[in-house]
């Protein structure tokens, strides 16, 4: 009969354990859905918007002067970054670590530390390319009148250059309803000036003033609401905190903050690398049909961002709060989200895009449609949407950057290798193979992390 009791009684607490796991799982995936939904209303205005403005700016500027703009920014983008810090993941991880521990000064100390490391180097990168950019021009486009619009692309990205951080503070303090208003204001207010601007014949110095202008603003506005958010959740202001009160942290924070630095080159690569080797051996125009290619394909990747960007902090705090046991089934649901969602989305894009591109954007763009075909092969990533995020939870930023880095590496090379040859056909066929690299080194590695299991396997591996 004590043996019958026992085993009630065990039955009972596992029971108890299951309906309270599930009732937080359930609770997380709730706050993930209400966070990327109010984040995917914002990319869906921003991406209907994209929608008008894509095709206005690419009929008005023609390949040439589309081309030409994908080049300065990507010149600007790729120095700007490669000369840069990385700080958001950062950020999100520690701010959300002191919060829930209630150490608001340490809290208030990681946002000071973040916001000096973006203004300091974005001052010294962008002084410098602000000096270089008549050099830049006769280079890059073989006449000086283009230094203005360098200049132009520095201004915007040295105002952006704390958006990672402003941002990150707002994600992990929930203010996800607030960003996407701003966010869909933002978008907004580009299209309305952008097409203001080239309705008036502005051309390329017209589109890029807009969207400079546009980004400086809203620059300021999150700065200002996170200080004041942030403000009001730890009762002090950012500026005035200590950052010796991080020195037990020091080593971590600065190990992962080089760790997404090296990180960060895989996305330089896949954004701005691309078109910046492409146009050393193609034409502007040439440039402008790839880039085309890419914008279209990346408006699946537009539309996932939102699920990315909430997926982070919630698994970091459901792990700081309640241990790995409730990781699998977390993840789990989201992969089958993403399975459905991304299979329904690109099959509708690859029905329609032939369609669509030479109706909306003009038959000179028709050439860009095999390069978006084999640029949507790069979305096999998604799937694996959340193993960033994961790694970073659990520590694992050298790994990630490492495999991150690999992958980058694999992408330079291939566009060095197949760009000369095959043009902006070898330029796709580099940034699709870096996404499966990538994502196979992500599936390998995470196999062999021994406390999550996240699916059936015969044996369990080492800690690596």
């Amino acid at each position: 009969t004590k043996a019958i009791g026992m085993k009630i009684d065990s039955s009972d607490k596992r029971q108890v354990f299951t309906q309270i796991r599930n009732s937080v799982i359930d609770a997380a995936l709730q706050r993930l859905a209400r966070n990327s939904g109010w984040l995917l209303a914002a990319e869906g205005v921003a991406l209907i918007v994209s929608v008008l403005q894509f095709p206005l700016v690419a009929r008005l500027l023609g390949t040439g002067g589309y081309g030409k703009a994908a080049l300065i920014v990507g010149w600007v983008g790729l120095v700007g970054s490669l000369l840069g810090v990385q700080t958001r993941k950062t950020i999100v991880k520690y701010l959300s670590l002191y919060l829930s521990n209630d150490q608001n000064f340490k809290a208030l100390a990681i946002v000071k530390l973040g916001l000096i490391l973006n203004i300091s180097l974005a001052t010294a990168s962008c002084v410098t390319m602000y000096i270089i950019a008549p050099t830049l021009s006769l280079w890059l486009l073989d006449s000086p009148d283009g230094a203005i619009l360098f200049r132009i692309i520095i201004i915007r990205d040295y105002f952006a250059s704390t958006t990672g951080t402003t941002t990150s503070v707002l994600r992990v303090l929930d203010r996800f309803k607030w960003l996407s208003v701003v966010n869909a204001l933002s978008s907004i207010a580009t299209f309305l000036l952008v097409t203001i601007a080239l309705m008036n014949g502005k051309e390329v110095i017209g589109y890029l003033t807009a969207v400079t202008a546009v980004s400086v603003i809203q620059s300021i506005i999150l700065l200002t609401h996170s200080n004041s958010t942030l403000k009001l959740r730890c009762s002090a202001n950012w500026w005035k905190a200590d950052l010796s009160i991080l020195q037990s942290h020091q080593k971590e924070i600065r190990t992962m903050l080089l760790s997404m630095k090296l990180d960060g080159l895989r996305k330089v690569a896949t954004e701005k690398a691309d078109v910046v080797i492409l146009g050393l051996f193609v034409n502007i125009n040439s440039v402008g049909l790839y880039k085309m290619g890419k914008q279209l394909a990346t408006y699946v990747s537009r539309l996932s961002n939102p699920i990315y960007s909430a997926i982070y902090p919630q698994l970091a705090n459901l792990y700081h709060e309640r241990g790995s046991k409730y990781i699998p089934k977390f993840v789990g649901s989201i992969t089958r989200w993403m399975i459905v969602a991304m299979t329904a989305l690109i099959t509708i894009l690859l029905s329609i895009s032939g369609t669509l591109v030479p109706l909306i954007f003009g038959k000179e763009y028709i050439a860009a449609l095999p390069i978006f075909y084999i640029i949507m092969l790069m979305h096999i990533w998604l799937v694996l949407i959340w193993a960033p995020g994961l790694m970073l939870t659990l520590g694992k930023a050298r790994q990630l950057m490492s495999i991150n880095l690999l992958s980058a590496v694999i992408m330079i090379g291939s566009l060095f290798i197949l760009a000369p040859v095959w043009g902006i056909t070898g330029a796709a066929i580099a940034l699709v193979t870096n996404y499966w690299v990538w994502s196979a080194l992500i599936l390998w590695y995470i196999s062999r992390i021994p406390d999550i299991r996240l699916w059936p396997r015969r044996t369990q591996s080492k800690q690596t």
